[in-house]
């Protein structure tokens, strides 16, 4: 049986060789997706670490019990012995001890840290040298940061005092990379405050101060300090460890951290969470490009193998009429390709290994090492057991054939439940992973290959059609006398091969259609977000002392407004709540980046919330404040209940509550109050009476307001005051704005004695009486999204950039708005900052277009903005692109582009397999008459059928399907998703791939219409 199954495979060779080459491609379509899932899950971990905070990479450990003397090493300790027995094998663990407390030297003083932190030298580039560790009389030897040692004034070899301790510099320090997690993030190397021209140098003069592993102290109780140990996650750990395994191990240490009293504390699992999240979407995305090509692959088996075997019916004929036994005839067909399976599963894990390399290099964030282990080789085996499987299916059908049909050339039609056995199932497993999808959830099962079997019921059912109408119209077309066309199309309808080449064909232009299109909305929604989420070419967070710091700076960076913006966020304090975006409104348009989504064009957004104020703004500058009053209420009535009045200042600082020195009495008096931030220049916001029980009727006159930088002559009076207001400029009703309408009341009083009058009635009040400057329309107007459900010209409560409660008027309603998305209002800053009265909420940034200078973090830190981040709509969009939802998307594209290769293969190899019989057939044909131009191949007629049958099924599965596709890692967007994807980027996939397969079959048809003539002219 041997020697006959090698005869076999001698005689047919090429048949062989093409059940060896798509068995390897199977076995490596199927060996690639372990490989490269396992590969791309390196990568994103490690793109995950590089990425995370600080706090997500370490387990801290800290001991409860304070000692005393010089912080030092702590891991020849009882401490360090227990931490070296908890930490799990593979951590980079990291001993410290700190101290609070107050360094002072020769120019000033700081609050601070004096630290020991193993490892710190070889972090730092230093002047000087590094601590060393001293005894005896000598003083104990600090290294201080480039900031720190400029703020008290110290150079190498200067002493200052730590607490009630001196110390001796021995070195100015300048951290290496401060994004490294040994630093703590901003625990070891402080962010700077703003105000004073920044630098881009990090770190501040808060920086911890750096001591050796020991120092001699004659005072050992001026100092405690506390000892401390961080377990760091390296990527080594990532690389040797399952993700499930390293999550166990930092669950174990911190237990058991916590239980030694050591207050164990992690953000690890926020990262593992991630990391196994994006691992999971990128497994289940790449089963479907996998299943795509193993099942292509398999197809065009079937296909081939089927062909193969129709052309040697009537050999099985004969040989069963010889009494040959059917058992025989399958034991030979099996052991004849079980041997080219068998050899597939080496070489099937070799070139799937090989395409995973290439993939990887290619597409993934950041390195990883594509190995080959059981489960790949477990993966390859599936794959070519299924590609057996498919060649025994292809010779069913000849190998339970009776005699008599054996013998005939062409096929017996299959009728009856066996012809349709096959669409049935294929139908029914489409059906339930459509329904299983449309269920809701992340998918899983069936539903995560839900387009690949629909396209696959899809094209069985179009291939049954197809068969069907080609027999209908090729009669009509030969009984016309069209028989180029109608002898073509009757060749295809009378060959049962057909069919499954149409569904072949089919599937792979349905599904190289629906990867594309998947592939052109996730980009579109990959820069759509970006753009929205963003809201400018360039956002860079920062800290500005004040609302209006940030405006002044922005404003003097770019006076004419053409690149920069002055930009408050602020994020919703609950559900119910609206987040808000303040903008410096007239840079709006010619910043911002437009998009079709927002529903209103940005300028318009502009004019619309930046009218004429109702005044301009109270401004003073001076150093102290005079408020002349003329109050009116019984003092008897209100007994124990004090009045006082307090006035809202807005400086470079912030906004301030000030309250008069002295109570508020009966009769003409001066109120005074010191005002420090006014001494460059300030804003009044209000004036407020703070009367918590009112007991009778209190009226208060407000007759004129002063300001003066408090020089006195030798009266004790203010006489170099400057009136700021007058009385009857107090009386302009126009420039105020009552506070509490309910219970107060503010009138103008004419005459010799003009004042703004404020009448408040008797009750409890649960905040101030008083009067604001009109410097801003309000309710602010605005443009709100739909999704906050007012009504234009309705005013809308939500929560203020200052934390208060405030309103805004609908002045406008879209869709979308820049950083906030699908929620939110809009408002101009400078308006908002002026109704400000609480504290600065919100997150300051300062957003750039794209014709911003390349300095401009440089100018930006020169007006005292410290820079937190910097982020640009295009660096958003790699970072999308680096997620695990789109290196699966990739990877199925790249599936359905290697699928197209595939489909031609099969298509060749069945017209390889058919050659003879179609050769001899035509050259009957043409001996009796046929047109030379009739003698063609047909195989045309199935890449017709094919592209039109996959565009109709594409039609069906993407409306079904395209809602179960992950494009987002987290799977949110503040847009919805396209309906239908852009047909031009489309068609740039589709036409390629149409053409590839009529140039194949146009090549098909003259190699058997060269073979008619050769054959003929004989």
């Amino acid at each position: 049986m041997l020697a006959v199954m090698w005869g076999a495979l001698a005689a047919r060779r090429a048949q062989a060789l093409a059940v060896l080459l798509l068995a390897v491609l199977a076995s490596a379509a199927a060996a690639a997706a372990p490989s490269y899932v396992a590969a791309t899950g390196q990568a994103l971990a490690r793109h995950e670490v590089s990425t995370a905070e600080p706090a997500e990479l370490r387990v801290q450990f800290q001991e409860p019990v304070e000692y005393a003397g010089m912080p030092g090493d702590p891991h020849l300790g009882v401490f360090g012995t227990n931490v070296r027995r908890l930490a799990p094998p593979g951590f980079d663990v990291v001993f410290g001890s700190q101290t609070g407390g107050v360094a002072t030297g020769p120019a000033g003083r700081v609050t601070s840290n004096l630290t020991f932190r193993a490892g710190v030298c070889e972090r730092v580039s230093v002047t000087g040298a590094c601590p060393r560790s001293t005894a005896g009389a000598q003083l104990p030897e600090v290294m201080v940061s480039t900031h720190t040692a400029a703020h008290l004034g110290v150079v190498v070899g200067d002493q200052f005092t730590f607490g009630a301790v001196p110390v001796r510099v021995t070195g100015v320090y300048l951290p290496l990379d401060v994004t490294d997690p040994y630093w703590r993030g901003t625990e070891l190397i402080r962010p700077p405050a703003p105000g004073p021209a920044g630098t881009s140098t990090p770190g501040s003069a808060e920086d911890a101060i750096f001591t050796a592993e020991s120092a001699y102290l004659a005072d050992d109780g001026a100092i405690v300090h506390r000892s401390t140990a961080d377990l760091f996650i390296t990527e080594h750990m990532l690389d040797t460890r399952s993700l499930r395994d390293l999550q166990a191990a930092v669950d174990v240490v911190t237990r058991d951290g916590a239980r030694k009293g050591y207050g164990a504390g992690t953000g690890a699992p926020a990262l593992f969470d991630r990391v196994a999240l994006q691992r999971g979407q990128l497994a289940d995305g790449v089963t479907l490009g996998a299943g795509l090509l193993v099942l292509l692959c398999w197809l065009v088996l079937f296909v081939a193998v089927s062909s193969g075997a129709d052309e040697r019916r009537p050999e099985q004929g004969l040989l069963l009429l010889r009494g040959v036994q059917r058992r025989r005839l399958w034991a030979l067909a099996i052991g004849e390709h079980a041997v080219p399976v068998l050899a597939a599963i080496p070489l099937g894990c070799l070139g799937g290994l090989a395409a995973a390399t290439l993939l990887a290099r290619h597409t993934l964030p950041a390195r990883a090492d594509v190995t080959v282990d059981a489960t790949t080789i477990g993966y390859a085996a599936v794959g070519a057991a299924g590609a057996l499987a498919a060649v025994l299916l292809a010779q069913a059908r000849t190998m339970s054939a009776p005699v008599v049909d054996l013998l005939r050339r062409v096929p017996a039609r299959m009728r009856g439940w066996r012809a349709t056995i096959g669409d049935i199932v294929a139908v029914s497993v489409a059906v339930a992973a459509g329904v299983q999808l449309r269920s809701g959830g992340s998918p899983t099962g069936l539903a995560l290959v839900a387009p690949l079997v629909g396209a696959l019921a899809a094209g069985v059912l179009l291939a049954r059609v197809a068969m069907i109408a080609a027999a209908a119209v090729g009669a009509r077309l030969l009984a016309r006398g069209r028989t180029t066309v109608g002898l073509a199309l009757v060749q295809v309808a009378r060959q049962p091969r057909f069919r499954p080449l149409i569904a072949l064909l089919t599937v792979v232009v349905a599904m190289l259609t629906f990867t594309a299109a998947t592939s052109e909305v996730a980009s579109g929604a990959y820069s759509d977000r970006a753009t929205v989420e963003v809201g400018a070419p360039r956002v860079v967070e920062v800290d500005a002392t004040s609302r209006s710091h940030l405006l002044a700076a922005v404003r003097a960076v770019d006076p004419d407004g053409h690149f920069a913006m002055a930009t408050v966020v602020t994020d919703a304090p609950s559900r119910a709540g609206t987040p808000v975006l303040a903008v410096d409104s007239g840079r709006l348009a010619a910043v911002a980046a437009p998009h079709s989504s927002y529903g209103a064009s940005m300028a318009d957004i502009a004019r619309t919330i930046r009218p004429d104020p109702p005044g301009e703004p109270l401004r003073l500058r001076g150093r102290l404040l005079t408020v002349v009053a003329d109050a009116t209420f019984d003092v008897d009535a209100f007994g124990g209940n004090r009045v006082r009045l307090s006035v809202t200042v807005a400086g470079a600082d912030g906004t301030r509550l000030i309250i008069a020195r002295d109570y508020v009495r009966p009769g003409l008096r001066e109120y005074v109050m010191t005002v420090p931030e006014c001494a460059q220049e300030c804003r009044v916001v209000n004036l407020e009476i703070v009367a918590p029980v009112v007991a009778r009727p209190l009226r208060v006159r407000f007759e004129e307001l002063r300001i003066g930088d408090g020089d006195t002559d030798g009266d004790g009076d203010n006489d170099g005051d400057t009136v700021r207001l007058t009385g009857a400029q107090f009386a302009d009703l126009k420039r105020w704005r009552l506070s509490d309408k309910d219970s107060t009341e503010v009138t103008a009083a004419g005459g010799s004695r003009a004042a703004l009058v404020l009448d408040v009635s008797e009750g409890r009040r649960e905040r101030p009486a008083g009067i604001s400057v009109a410097d801003s329309p309000f309710p602010l107007p605005a443009y709100l999204t739909r999704s906050a459900g007012t009504p234009l010209g309705w005013a809308h409560a939500y929560e203020g950039i200052d934390g208060a409660p405030s309103q805004a008027w609908a002045s406008g309603v879209v869709d979308r708005l820049p950083r906030l998305g699908g929620s939110g209002v809009i408002v101009d800053l400078e308006y908002a900052d002026r109704l400000a009265v609480a504290g600065q909420a919100g997150v300051k940034e300062v957003w750039l277009a794209q014709s911003a200078p390349a300095d401009i973090l440089d100018r930006l830190r020169a007006r005292g903005l410290v820079i937190r981040d910097d982020r640009t709509i295009a660096g958003e969009r790699e970072e999308f692109d680096r997620q695990g939802a789109a290196l699966a998307v990739r990877f199925n594209l790249f599936a359905a582009l290697a699928g197209v290769l595939i489909g031609s293969a099969g298509l060749v190899a069945m017209a390889a397999a058919e050659k003879r019989n179609r050769v001899a057939m035509l050259v009957a044909l043409r001996r009796q008459g046929l047109s030379p131009r009739a003698v063609r191949g047909g195989y045309g007629w199935p890449v017709a059928v094919a592209t039109v049958s996959g565009g109709l099924a594409i039609l069906t599965i993407w409306p079904l399907t395209r809602s179960g596709q992950r494009i987002f890692s987290d799977g949110r967007s503040p847009l919805p998703l396209p309906e239908w994807p852009d047909v031009d980027r489309l068609l740039l996939f589709i036409v390629p791939t149409v053409a590839l397969f009529a140039v194949t079959a146009a090549v098909l048809g003259r190699v058997v219409a060269a073979s008619v003539r050769r054959r003929t002219s004989r």
